[in-house]
């Protein structure tokens, strides 16, 4: 089995899975996104909230900030020694109190822990109007994406990697690359070539536009192209290796 990283730019990833196999390469996929711990706010408490939002959206749009979590220094709430989730072994307390007119933001969130942050700090929560105040206190706990979506770490796909073929009755008429709503087919030197083999989708309009029934298109069940975005929480390489 191997693994090469073709892409890996911020919060995105893109890698090839060789020597595998379908159910293996699905069960990365499901563990990513739903078995990798993560912190996300789980509980609300309100001292004041004079917007014009109800107390449960405003806690809602708090719990699915994403928040940096760090991969070792918690436990999940069900394991942990305190059996009540606000220790700080297995919690993270946020403050906010804020006044408008202001629009209130992630960056207005004060941590216990600077390690554990929202992943932005301009992502908008609600606008506060002249005299309206808005004073919270959040806990953040570990959970996963099997649970809750907001516990979801990122977002994995894939598929097989892409085999096409041209046969010896291929006489490069150019229909197939005309057809390709990818754009990766090119004709050089009476020869038709791919540009990029990742970017083929199976979608085999140039099987069903080629008059010579020359060319074939197929999956291989032991190659596969993952591609990753991670919620921010950690890097989408740490997101692979937890799962």
């Amino acid at each position: 089995m191997q693994l090469e990283i073709r892409k890996l730019d911020g919060d995105e990833m893109e890698f090839v899975l060789s020597g595998s196999n379908p159910a293996f390469a699905n069960s990365i996929r499901r563990a990513a996104m739903r078995e990798v711990p993560v912190m996300a706010v789980d509980e609300v408490e309100f001292k004041s909230n004079d917007s014009a939002m109800y107390d449960e959206v405003i806690a809602h749009r708090l719990a699915l900030v994403p928040l940096r979590t760090p991969l070792k220094g918690y436990n999940l709430p069900e394991e942990c020694s305190c059996r009540e989730g606000r220790c700080p072994k297995c919690s993270v307390e946020f403050t906010l109190k804020k006044e408008g007119p202001a629009v209130v933001t992630t960056g207005d969130l004060k941590s216990s822990d600077e390690e554990v942050r929202p992943v932005s700090d301009s992502i908008p929560i609600v606008k506060l109007g002249r005299g309206q105040k808005l004073e919270l206190t959040a806990i953040a706990r570990l959970g996963v994406g099997k649970e809750h979506a907001k516990w979801q770490p990122g977002l994995v796909t894939y598929k097989y990697m892409p085999v096409i073929e041209f046969d010896e009755n291929c006489n490069a008429c150019g229909e197939c690359v005309k057809a390709c709503p990818k754009g990766i087919l090119e004709v050089v030197d009476g020869k038709v070539l791919v540009k990029d083999l990742t970017l083929c989708n199976l979608c085999k309009a140039c099987v069903e536009s080629c008059p010579n029934d020359a060319v074939k298109v197929s999956g291989d069940p032991t190659r596969f192209l993952f591609r990753v975005e991670s919620s921010g929480a950690f890097s989408p390489d740490q997101l692979i290796l937890q799962a």
